[in-house]
């Protein structure tokens, strides 16, 4: 029983249990007894020489503690290695293995004993790992994601029994091994219970990237584009530029879902009125600002109210100068997260806070490139590239400047615009790599999504996964993240994750570029949904883009419209006159999903 004047610390709590353990007692108690006396101590000893103690171990549960997150990762990777060498020579049914979870939380301490949800939250994550597996939290993650030569596969955030907000879960790919996959126990009959359908729950229960949606619980937020008071309309930049940090610093909390600064850009140039918003982006509160800048001085005005009724919850005015302008970002950042009574972790608030500059003639420049970049063309991007570089004379570590480098140059190297594409996208994986050196969350997660996209763009798809997962984990509103992820899981041949990834893409911006339209139309139509593919072409058949033209024929051709097929298909060669179906889907790591992608296209008369 807890002692009402227990002390509490922070402590990295580790919790593992035996799989089968009632089982291996049925078969043999006297001998899984003494295996598991033998592990015990293997735990007692592992768990001393990182500076940790077994706290108890009833039954098949061993509980442990450490003063750092390291050790403890240090020991239950060292410990799996141990079990799995013990268990070698043991036939498969006799085999004793653990599941491990860790968590670096707050804890009750009551005499030897540790309490509370530090400990809760280890125990379930132990019970959503795969045997031989250890997951971790996010809060444990975050302490040793760069301290340590492991993988780390996010598997999302789930609900776990007993603890009020869903838990994101991190899984460490063994040596030697395949990363495990995590789940949850009971997970196919709660789905079944709560759809009563059967062949959907089987289907979830099968994906390889099961989780609870975050928007299931989160608050859901458009932030409308800042009015740029200036008087100047070429300071236009700059009210944009503080409304895409705005957007990207809530968007790190994942109790909240945010509509991507892309999303929000239609209700720019005329006034729409709330409900309007609400409805089209499927948001429940709304951001509206302005900003006036004049003489090295800004003025930002800021409201939050409820989109169905336009009843307005928080408004305030702040004046700034020079680099006070981050911290009023900061504080909008904070008050809308709390008047939405968002409750944030230690570490989210952290990844929230402004990073800005000493410079704010550099931060002035960086603003400035990213509006160029986002236009498309050579020149605004040889532009971009000198305001950058300008940037990075006055503030040599800055990272925003250099993630926007590296996306300078995989523009370059992806439309051909410079001699040597290699020599672009070797500067592309430098510059955002250099941003990655420095601690900035924000640009940390765009810096990942680089790099992504720079794996993705030369065919190490296993690489990119991986990328776009670390850029999910620090900001999970990450649209281009997303739809990044269902990009190389479909190259991979994991259909359904694409297509789950995509939508997830979908949801913090609703309309989709012509390459995520496409990566879901073919998606659907590879899963043998041509009805859902054809669903997504019907607003994108005026787009220029030859492949997407040339999938949506082969969804309409299966589903009987032959005409539209054709017409779709004419489309693809009048943009694509040497379209040659022959070559498509040589990115596939599975050639039998091309060879399906171009019979489909044949069908339709190319």
């Amino acid at each position: 029983m807890q002692n009402a004047s227990a002390d509490r610390r922070l402590a990295a709590v580790l919790a593992a249990d035996v799989v089968g353990y009632s089982r291996l007692m049925q078969a043999d108690d006297q001998a899984t007894l003494a295996a598991l006396t033998e592990r015990r101590r293997l735990f007692a000893e592992q768990a001393a020489a990182r500076g940790g103690r077994v706290v108890n171990a009833p039954g098949d549960s061993i509980l442990a503690e450490f003063p750092s997150v390291v050790g403890a990762v240090q020991c239950a990777v060292e410990l799996q290695r141990e079990l799995a060498a013990l268990d070698a020579g043991v036939a498969e049914g006799r085999r004793m293995r653990f599941r491990m979870g860790i968590h670096l939380g707050d804890v009750l301490v009551d005499g030897a004993g540790i309490y509370g949800d530090g400990v809760n939250i280890a125990a379930r994550l132990e019970s959503a790992c795969e045997p031989g597996g250890v997951a971790l939290s996010s809060a444990a993650y975050e302490q040793v994601r760069d301290k340590l030569p492991l993988r780390f596969f996010d598997r999302g955030e789930h609900r776990v029994k007993n603890i009020a907000h869903p838990v994101r879960i991190w899984c460490i790919g063994m040596p030697g091994e395949e990363p495990p996959h995590l789940r949850l126990r009971g997970w196919r009959g709660a789905i079944a219970a709560v759809l009563a359908a059967a062949a959907l729950a089987a289907a979830w229960w099968m994906a390889p990237w099961v989780r609870e949606p975050a928007e299931a619980s989160a608050a859901t937020i458009a932030v409308l584009p800042f009015a740029n008071q200036s008087g100047d309309p070429k300071r236009e930049y700059f009210s944009d530029g503080v409304t895409e940090d705005i957007i990207n610093a809530l968007g790190r909390f994942s109790e909240l879902r945010v509509m991507s600064h892309s999303a929000v850009q239609a209700y720019k140039a005329a006034p729409t009125p709330p409900e309007q918003i609400g409805r089209e982006l499927g948001v429940r509160y709304l951001v509206r600002g302005s900003v006036r800048e004049s003489g090295g001085r800004v003025r930002v005005g800021v409201e939050l109210s409820e989109a169905s009724s336009g009843r307005l919850l928080w408004s305030e005015r702040y004046d700034a100068e020079g680099k006070e302008v981050f911290e009023v970002q900061e504080k909008i950042v904070g008050n809308v997260a709390g008047t939405l009574a968002v409750k944030l972790t230690a570490f989210e608030q952290q990844r929230a806070a402004a990073k800005g500059p000493d410079s704010m003639e550099a931060y002035d420049l960086v603003l400035r490139a990213r509006e160029l970049i986002a236009r498309g063309d050579r020149v605004s991007n040889r532009e971009a590239r000198a305001l950058l570089a300008r940037a990075l004379e006055l503030e040599p570590r800055y990272a925003e400047a250099y993630t926007w480098l590296a996306e300078a140059e995989l523009q370059r190297a992806a439309y051909g615009w410079i001699e040597s594409p290699q020599e672009a996208l070797r500067r592309t994986e430098e510059h955002a790599r250099a941003a990655l050196a420095i601690n900035d969350p924000g640009s940390n997660a765009r810096a990942h999504s680089m790099l992504g996209a720079l794996h993705s763009f030369t065919g190490n798809f296993h690489a990119a996964l991986a990328e776009s997962e670390r850029a999910i984990a620090l900001n999970p509103s990450d649209a281009f993240a997303h739809a990044q992820r269902g990009n190389v899981l479909l190259w991979l041949g994991r259909i359904e994750d694409s297509i789950e990834a995509s939508e997830t893409a979908r949801r913090f911006e609703p309309r989709l570029t012509s390459l995520r339209a496409f990566n879901l139309v073919l998606a659907h139509f590879l899963a043998g949904r041509p009805d859902a593919a054809v669903r997504v072409c019907e607003g994108y058949l005026g787009v220029d883009r030859a492949e997407l033209h040339a999938v949506c024929a082969a969804a309409l051709a299966e589903v009987g419209q032959v005409d539209r097929a054709r017409a779709a298909a004419a489309d693809a060669q009048r943009l694509q006159p040497f379209f040659d179906v022959s070559s498509f889907g040589g990115r596939f790591v599975d050639p039998a999903l091309a060879e399906k992608a171009r019979d489909g296209m044949r069908k339709a008369g190319l």
